[in-house]
């Protein structure tokens, strides 16, 4: 498990940027692209254009970075082999967008749950935990990841007196019916991670 650095390096011709799946970037791109991170990562998994572009611009926090990964996207030329050298790895960033694992190599939890909840709730809830449960400032939250988030809330619940393994377990059922990262399309994440070799 990959814990405080989530951030996925991308060399684009010559030039490095860092993107951070913060919680404020998972908003942004789940409001424009879609309610539930299936809809962003099929977009991804497409190579649209779009969701790539909104993905560097809310993703890259270096606004030197950010201004150069944007121009080096619309540069004239063939768009084509530009998608195809990002969509990989925005594809794991738009996994760790939802809190998952693009790596899968964490132990899943199925659920029993009916409730559904949209990845925005799941977000405003995560957003929640931060600010009332763990105490941090707005600031610090937005940028947090949905992993850093889920890691502090657990540290807290299993120090809590009269915590049991089974709260545990229904807290990590509930966090994982909600970001359901068995639900992503880890086929089309190997088509995408062929395309790099």
């Amino acid at each position: 498990m990959r814990l405080l650095n989530e951030d996925t390096t991308l060399k684009l011709d010559g030039f490095t940027v860092r993107l951070r799946p913060s919680l404020r970037c998972a908003l942004a791109i789940a409001e424009e692209h879609g309610p539930e991170a299936t809809d962003f990562l099929a977009k991804i998994s497409a190579g649209h254009v779009g969701v790539l572009t909104d993905i560097l611009r809310h993703g890259i926090e270096d606004e030197e970075q950010r201004t150069h990964a944007l121009s080096w996207l619309a540069a004239p030329g063939p768009l084509r082999k530009r998608v195809e050298l990002i969509a990989p790895p925005a594809y794991r960033f738009g996994i760790m967008l939802a809190g998952g694992n693009p790596d899968g190599n964490e132990r899943q939890v199925s659920s029993d749950s009916d409730q559904h909840v949209s990845f925005i709730e799941a977000l405003a809830r995560v957003f929640a935990t931060a600010t009332g449960v763990l105490h941090w400032t707005p600031e610090a939250t937005w940028r947090a990841t949905v992993r850093e988030v889920t890691i502090a809330g657990w540290g807290v619940r299993i120090n809590t007196p009269g915590y049991k393994d089974t709260e545990e377990a229904k807290a990590e059922e509930a966090y994982r019916a909600v970001t359901n990262p068995g639900a992503f399309d880890r086929a089309g994440f190997e088509v995408l991670r062929n395309m790099m070799t």
